[in-house]
């Protein structure tokens, strides 16, 4: 169990990284800057540098892939529904991340743009976890029809 936490870290933290450093890239280029912001100005203006600031945004990207990656442990406790596993993963990582989205200074602190944040948090969950049914469902049936054929 602890080589599949680790295991879970090391790719949530790289992939963290890899995700976040892309993002960062199209938002940059998208506001029309000639450098690349690695989180909004206001979060970058706490720091003493830029260097300082894409530093500490790097350990907050690897930390957000870490959130998503470990949470998937919860889908391994086969004892619980699927119900119970898919809310408790929600809850997990829409608390976690909005924690470090906030921390990020991603949006402003107020209700309209929480609940944007909040509204895109829950369209995108569901996006995902209506594709990861399907792929189970998928598996299911594969398994399913080799036994079959048994």
């Amino acid at each position: 169990m602890m080589r599949r936490i680790w295991n879970y870290t090391v790719s949530g933290a790289t992939g963290g990284l890899f995700i976040g450093f892309w993002l960062a890239m199209l938002f940059s280029k998208l506001d029309g800057v000639t450098r690349m912001f690695p989180s909004s100005p206001a979060f970058v203006s706490h720091f003493g540098s830029e260097l300082n600031a894409m530093a500490v945004t790097g350990v907050m990207w690897m930390t957000m892939g870490i959130v998503f990656s470990l949470s998937r442990l919860i889908f391994k406790v086969e004892r619980w529904s699927i119900t119970k596993r898919t809310v408790l993963h929600f809850i997990v990582t829409y608390v976690l991340f909005s924690l470090l989205a906030i921390v990020s200074e991603w949006f402003p602190l107020n209700w309209i743009y929480f609940t944007n944040f909040t509204l895109i948090f829950i369209v995108i969950y569901v996006v995902i976890w209506n594709i990861e049914m399907k792929r189970a469902r998928r598996m299911v049936a594969e398994i399913n029809q080799k036994l079959a054929q048994k």
